[in-house]
């Protein structure tokens, strides 16, 4: 193991006077907190009109230039909608909503640097941050190149729509509003139920731990998504086709995961009781990423979980005493998210998104290879953390005074981790070229994908420090150098005509030259900047 995996191993490691959570007979008796710093309430109205200007765009835009299986239509909005659902595609909202979700980072980080947010919980650490937002780039790009194009989320339910709901003519009308708001509320109450399932069940919670695995709890952790949640995730939407057709349950569902990112933050504290009440909001999903807890389940609305015995307020499980106090505080006092132990039980050990996204398998496929019994093989594939937990009453220990929570970081120098945002940014642009690039042949496009995934491969043993990683670099921008430059002179002599047409475009060819140029000096800083990517000397010296 490399120096940055033994430290990662000792990493999100709570003393035992933290407590673990209480079973329902103490529920009465709550525990004190003392908030040593309120967030301003103007904050919040800036996060939520950020958050109503998202919904709104992506509403208007979305059937205007981003759609699936369909042609683009002229009009926005619902209109819009219905008339690419009419040809048989869908809006694809959460496409949509990407530039707006990146800007709506921008925007938590900034608001953070002013206020000085007290809590560590909720602040950005660049190899944390990257790691969620680089999952969510591959998540968008298996589920367009490979769960699409095998219809895993469309083809059973339209099967299943054709053969009840047309042939006994239950479909509800396609250009009613009514007909969208309801899906879009059934959509969450399926949402519900496969939440809940992926963390009672432990082979469907190895697929979801993934979104829990930051220890730190802001907007890029809403990006923190499994490759393998879409593959099990249409079977819970599967009722909705004996009365919804395909595009409204598509683009309904996408409307509801947009709709859950903005309550991944921790700059909106309490909103009015009535919203509260039913919206799922940041408070109540706090208390939901707390790795102690397996509760709200909801993905817009909380009233299934107080419906289905599965809610707790963020405010019953902490007792709060709300004041005007410095930031300091005296001794002994901790904000609110310091009481909710963010992340998962079990330790990411690298920051490449190979071991992030698998890792939570080992224990079942563990069993598997020692020849457990039955019965542990099963307990190891359907015990899961919420398992205990989602029905009952429960209540949370504040951490002591003397209690330190170790947070996941990368030791790598300063001037390496510009180098791995710097190609961050790119490959963002690139994925995003390649989400939306429906007229392109599919073989680029996911080659390009896997070249992507790769690079971000690439980058993430950079983070962990590993010792061959910067050779590793050096030659994969040195392969890419190469490879763009032949395309550049001749691209139909290295592939089908239909390919070689799209290098020969304009701005793609700008595209390969403005690559090319990028990893000549990036080759030249891994060559002449060794220092840059190693160990932090202050790493070196603390070791």
């Amino acid at each position: 193991p490399t120096p940055a995996t033994r430290e990662r191993s000792q990493k999100m490691k709570v003393q035992s006077s933290e407590g673990k959570a209480q079973e329902g007979k103490d529920a009465h008796t709550k525990p004190t907190l003392l908030i040593p710093v309120e967030v301003p309430t103007w904050i919040s109205f800036v996060i939520i009109t950020m958050v109503l200007g998202t919904y709104w765009v992506s509403f208007k835009i979305a059937p205007l230039a981003f759609v699936d299986e369909a042609d683009k239509s002229k009009m926005g909005g619902f209109e819009g909608a219905v008339d690419v659902a009419r040809k048989g595609g869908f809006p694809l909202y959460i496409t949509a909503a990407i530039p707006c979700f990146l800007l709506m980072i921008l925007a938590e980080i900034i608001l953070m640097l002013i206020y000085k947010l007290p809590s560590a919980g909720g602040k950005y650490v660049l190899a944390d941050a990257w790691s969620s937002l680089t999952a969510g780039v591959v998540q968008q790009l298996v589920s367009t190149l490979v769960l699409k194009p095998a219809l895993i989320n469309t083809l059973p339910y339209e099967l299943l729509h054709q053969a009840v709901s047309v042939k006994y003519g239950l479909a509800l009308p396609i250009d009613n509003v009514s007909t969208w708001l309801a899906a879009l509320v059934l959509c969450d109450v399926a949402y519900y139920w496969l939440h809940r399932f992926a963390h009672e069940i432990n082979f469907l919670w190895a697929g979801h731990s993934v979104h829990h695995s930051s220890d730190h709890y802001n907007l890029s952790t809403a990006l923190r998504q499994s490759w393998f949640q879409g593959v099990a995730a249409p079977l819970y939407y599967l009722p909705m086709a004996l009365l919804f057709p395909t595009p409204v349950y598509m683009a309904m569902n996408q409307a509801n995961i947009v709709s859950q990112f903005w309550i991944h933050t921790c700059l909106v504290r309490r909103l009015p009781a009535p919203v509260e009440w039913v919206l799922m909001t940041p408070s109540h999903h706090r208390v939901h990423h707390d790795r102690r807890v397996h509760k709200n389940f909801g993905g817009m609305f909380i009233i299934w979980d107080r419906m289905f015995g599965s809610f707790l307020d963020e405010e019953d499980a902490v007792s709060v005493i709300r004041g005007n106090l410095t930031k300091s505080g005296t001794q002994g006092e901790k904000v609110q998210e310091e009481v909710l132990l963010f992340g998962t039980r079990q330790n990411p050990t690298s920051w490449t998104e190979a071991v992030t996204q698998t890792m939570f398998w080992r224990p079942i496929v563990s069993a598997l290879q020692k020849g457990a019994s039955l019965r542990d093989i099963g307990k190891a594939a359907l015990i899961g953390p919420g398992y205990s937990t989602a029905g009952s009453k429960r209540t949370l220990v504040v951490p002591s005074a003397t209690s330190t929570r170790i947070r996941a970081t990368s030791s790598l120098h300063w001037g390496g981790k510009i180098y791995v945002f710097a190609h961050f940014l790119i490959a963002v642009a690139i994925g995003f070229v390649v989400l939306i690039a429906k007229s392109g042949p599919w073989s680029l496009r996911s080659a390009t994908a896997l070249y992507l995934m790769y690079t971000l491969y690439c980058h993430g043993r950079l983070l962990d420090c590993n010792v061959s990683a910067r050779v590793q670099e050096l030659a994969r921008c040195m392969v890419l150098v190469v490879f763009l430059l032949a395309v550049l002179y001749d691209p139909s002599k290295m592939f089908p005509l239909d390919i070689a047409n799209v290098f020969d475009m304009p701005p793609i060819r700008f595209l390969c030259i403005f690559l090319s140029g990028v990893h000549v000096v990036s080759a030249g800083i891994l060559c002449l900047s060794q220092g840059a990517f190693s160990e932090t000397p202050a790493h070196k010296k603390s070791k």
